[in-house]
């Protein structure tokens, strides 16, 4: 089954409830020891504290701000380059808390954006919606669209020090929820454009995820902004080929992208067309500022 690029309520419930519930049953499998392990510059714990945090603070605000038609406002969070301190701040003000407290707010807050999901029609799905952390105004649709993403995203870190108790996302996914998450992937990224870095960009990216659940997305850039597809365009200047499961580890620093691209036997990405528009891909999308 192939994703439509604007997927119905139905669809984005199901997926979306899915994944919370998938992410609670692993984070139910970890220790304290396992939960006080550091990824980067961050505990198992504090990165748990980041979700509920962000959907308060963020969220679940800018979501009732756009369905009432008000323009999104978040207080400490004016401007895509406050994205990084302003999660961390809320993530701290929560990382002291009992694990098992912090599950059950995870559960609590994200079931709330779930249930207003729940009681909206797919024309409210649709109503404009803005996100400190967007270049562009976007819809409503687009907020769940992006709590969907911060799960997996989260989960994937947590991963990072508990990788015998937690499978990789993909390899926890049936073909379709890894279609509908890379679907969402590359539909997501124009919203998280680089304005500034691509004010002068005219390049179109060909997507080429191969095995189950795989496909081909495009991103066209054209002088500061950007939009999807699903499957190939008519042209392309860069193709990046791999498997769904890399480039999440590419996304996250899993992978090494030198790497990933050199010859031999460790080569999980293939490029194809300009390399420099290539290799310029993470400098034009990035979630801060």
């Amino acid at each position: 089954m192939t994703i439509m690029t604007k997927p119905t309520k139905e669809q984005i419930l199901g997926f979306y409830t899915a994944s919370l519930q998938r992410s609670l049953d692993g984070y139910a499998k970890l220790d304290d020891k396992e939960w006080a392990k550091k990824t980067d510059e961050w505990t198992a714990r504090e990165h748990l504290a980041l979700m509920p945090a962000t959907m308060q603070a963020e969220t679940l605000p800018l979501t009732k701000q756009a369905l009432a038609g008000e323009k999104g406002h978040v207080d400490g969070f004016e401007k895509r380059s406050d994205t990084i301190p302003f999660r961390e701040k809320m993530a701290k003000s929560l990382s002291d808390r009992p694990v098992s407290e912090l599950l059950q707010l995870m559960q609590s807050t994200f079931g709330e954006h779930i249930q207003m999901l729940q009681g909206l029609s797919e024309a409210d799905l649709d109503k404009p919606a803005m996100s400190p952390s967007w270049d562009v105004p976007a819809t409503i649709r687009d907020l769940f669209f992006g709590a969907y993403l911060f799960l997996p995203g989260q989960y994937q870190e947590i991963r990072k020090v508990n990788k015998k108790k937690l499978p990789h996302w993909i390899e926890g996914s049936t073909p379709d929820q890894v279609n509908y998450h890379m679907a969402r992937l590359f539909h997501y990224m124009p919203l998280i454009l680089r304005s500034d870095k691509a004010a002068d960009v005219e390049c179109t990216y060909l997507f080429t995820m191969e095995g189950a659940g795989g496909g081909q997305w495009g991103i066209a850039i054209n002088h500061g902004k950007a939009v999807s597809q699903d499957g190939a365009p008519e042209k392309h200047d860069v193709e990046i080929k791999t498997k769904p499961e890399s480039w999440i580890d590419l996304s996250t620093g899993d992978l090494n992208p030198i790497t990933a691209v050199m010859p031999g036997p460790f080569n999980k990405v293939k490029l194809g067309g300009n390399m420099g528009m290539a290799m310029k891909l993470s400098e034009f999308f990035s979630s801060e500022g």
